[in-house]
């Protein structure tokens, strides 16, 4: 315990002022215990020594006795005292300050009336004539306040009540965006705290959240297996929002959940339903082409759902299917699920799309879906494919396995173009699969499946065939829109033509030729330009039935090889005198006088293209009266069976003559031959 000394004056009687040491303000009031001790007398004048009774040497004057007999000869008290003064000590074990002043007697200066307060200590006496009771300067006491515990009760109070508000807001749980099983995320450890507004950031948008019966759903669908960044504010209570802040911000990322097909075959009892199994419990299903439709269903939570009611034995199909595990997400791309009604131990095929009822499309992929696992069908081999038609284009594309079940042809670009047929032939014997089921057991075995090429719009036929003059009408893409120039973008527009107008090239033709054009349908026009394209091309004239038709027709558009011929066009006048006209681009080229058949081998009334041609040939057949003959004639364009446009040397003409054929002077033919080619329509009018 430390230890202080201070000292102060006092004032005597006569106006002079000694030290005194030791005095401590907060002395202890009248009648304690005093606080401090003399720790030594000192020196006095005259001699004489102030001390306690009894305690000092020979010739002290006892401090509180009486006068001195020095001081009551002279009457004066030559007294100087320094008293030193240290505070209170503590007395070992002692509950509070103890003195070790004496009490008894008490020590007081002389003439100083007694009992001096303990808390006041004099520091000196002052020698004066007269010795007369001193005017001691008592020091002022500090006073504490009553109002002092008041707010000391206060402020502790205060304390008390901040330590536990900032131990509540330390302990206070913590918000934060968590995984919720039917919802986008939830928010945990929000206490009496209030949400405020949720947000979801995909893709560099914010979908806003809402509070629903799980967990915080978005407004707008999300994708399956999206990351996804959840930010929510929440409003904290009023008490605590001075430590925390009016709104506290969390933020997560979460990925939305995400199903799967598991088994693309399904093999089912006959009368069984047809299951398909998910990677996780859905909630909505999408079946294209099933007996659910193709409207996105609700269905229970769960891995398994009835996609097809029932099947029949030996009945195979497939549908696609989409789903969703929340109703809150986008549908998943739809998935191809096979299934069969198994109708034995025989492996049943099913081939998409259907090559027994239907045709492919130009670049389809070849998909041969078995009851069974390839592998144990057909080993390491696997199918082939060939045209039919011999010096048709081979298909150019791959074989793989995309699942144990299955095989697949890819094709290397456009290969099964209209008017080609194709045969897969199979390493092994399989049962090809009904789509409807039989009702017994002999279902068509084979090794071996052949298929016909895609189907061709004969208007996109047409736009092609105009393009390159081969027709006598032009045709514009409607708008301009700028034409393929690629093989790829070409056989793309071969079953679906853009739209466009055809117009005629010329005004001069007349109404008996252009009431034979009707664009969109078969008719002979189309039918002359295809045989004069083919011809031009070095094909067979076979029409559209050629399997090189398309490819090349394509080819010559993408090469822009237009026409070599002026467009030509004969028609034949059976009324007397009987005329031959020739039109070439629009225009009169030649007239002369014909001949046509008799009445009992008329020239029968049409429209046909030409499609052989001789410069001279030794023409044999049956006279009407049954009789040979054999005519040598020249410059011959046959048009319609044995019926040709040739050159007869007759005695006149203009008048039936013959035996079906148009006959020309034989001059006339051979200049009118070289301006007719493959393809060049006839007309014989009534």
């Amino acid at each position: 315990m430390f230890r202080s000394k201070r000292t102060e004056r006092i004032q005597t009687t006569d106006g002079m002022s000694a030290p005194v040491e030791g005095v401590d303000p907060g002395s202890p009031p009248d009648g304690a215990s005093p606080a401090g001790r003399v720790d030594a007398a000192h020196q006095v004048q005259g001699g004489m020594t102030l001390t306690p009774d009894g305690g000092g040497p020979p010739g002290a004057v006892p401090v509180g006795g009486a006068r001195s007999a020095a001081s009551e000869a002279t009457g004066v008290v030559p007294v100087v005292a320094l008293l030193h003064v240290t505070d209170p000590g503590v007395m070992p074990g002692a509950t509070g300050p103890v003195s070790t002043v004496p009490t008894d007697p008490p020590y007081v200066i002389p003439d100083v009336p007694a009992p001096v307060p303990p808390e006041t200590f004099l520091a000196a006496a002052v020698t004066s004539p007269a010795v007369t009771s001193p005017a001691v300067t008592e020091p002022r006491a500090r006073r504490r306040s009553p109002r002092w515990g008041l707010r000391v009760a206060i402020g502790l109070g205060v304390v008390v009540v901040g330590g536990v508000v900032v131990v509540g807001a330390l302990s206070w749980p913590r918000a934060s965006v968590q995984p919720a099983s039917d919802a986008l995320a939830q928010i945990g450890g929000i206490g009496s705290g209030h949400l405020e507004s949720a947000t979801a950031i995909y893709a560099g948008h914010a979908i806003r959240l809402v509070d629903g019966s799980g967990g915080l759903v978005p407004v707008t669908s999300l994708p399956q297996g999206a990351s996804v960044t959840v930010t929510a504010e929440i409003r904290e209570p009023s008490w605590l929002a001075w430590a925390t802040g009016s709104t506290r911000r969390v933020t997560a990322t979460v990925v939305t959940p995400k199903a799967a097909l598991l088994d693309p075959v399904v093999i089912a009892r006959p009368g069984a339903a047809v299951d398909a199994r998910f990677s996780r419990p859905v909630r909505v299903v999408d079946v294209l082409g099933g007996a659910k439709g193709s409207t996105p269903t609700s269905v229970p939570a769960a891995t398994v759902v009835d996609l097809v009611p029932s099947v029949r034995a030996g009945q195979a199909g497939e549908v696609q299917v989409a789903s969703s595990p929340e109703p809150w997400e986008s549908m998943s791309p739809p998935e191809t699920l096979s299934y069969f009604g198994s109708s034995g131990p025989s492996t049943m095929l099913l081939t998409q799309p259907d090559l027994e009822n239907g045709s492919v499309g130009l670049t389809s992929t070849l998909r041969l879906v078995f009851s069974s696992p390839v592998s144990s069908i057909f080993g390491k081999q696997l199918p082939t494919i060939t045209p039919v038609i011999q010096g048709a284009l081979v298909p150019k594309g791959t074989w793989s396995e995309p699942t144990p079940y299955s095989v697949e042809f890819v094709p290397a670009g456009p290969v099964f173009w209209p008017g080609e047929q194709f045969r897969i032939s199979l390493p092994a014997s399989v049962t090809l699969a009904s789509v409807t089921g039989t009702a017994d057991t002999a279902a068509t075995t084979t090794r071996s499946l052949e298929f016909t090429g895609a189907t061709g719009s004969i208007t996109r036929l047409q736009q092609l065939l105009a393009t390159l003059d081969y027709l006598p009408v032009s045709w514009a893409a409607t708008g301009g829109t700028t034409q393929p120039t690629t093989m790829a973008g070409q056989a793309a527009l071969v079953s679906s033509p853009p739209a466009g107008t055809f117009t005629w090239r010329w005004t001069t033709m007349p109404s008996v030729f252009t009431s034979l054009w009707q664009p969109g349908t078969d008719n002979v026009v189309t039918a002359g330009a295809i045989m004069t394209f083919e011809q031009v091309s070095h094909l067979d004239t076979t029409g559209t039935a050629n399997p090189l038709l398309w490819p090349t027709l394509v080819s010559a558009v993408l090469e822009h090889k237009v026409d070599p011929h002026p467009y030509t066009w004969i028609e034949v006048s059976q009324n007397l005198p009987e005329t031959l006209t020739f039109y070439q681009n629009g225009a009169v080229a030649l007239t002369s006088p014909t001949n046509t058949g008799i009445p009992q081998a008329q020239t029968a009334p049409g429209t046909y293209p030409v499609y052989l041609r001789l410069p001279f040939q030794i023409m044999r057949g049956t006279n009407p009266d049954g009789s040979t003959y054999a005519d040598p004639v020249h410059w011959i364009n046959y048009f319609n069976g044995s019926d040709a446009v040739h050159g007869f040397v007759r005695a006149s003409y203009g008048f039936p003559q013959s035996l079906g054929c148009a006959e020309l002077p034989v001059a006339t033919a051979a200049t009118l031959y070289p301006m007719v080619h493959i393809g060049t329509l006839v007309t014989v009018l009534p």
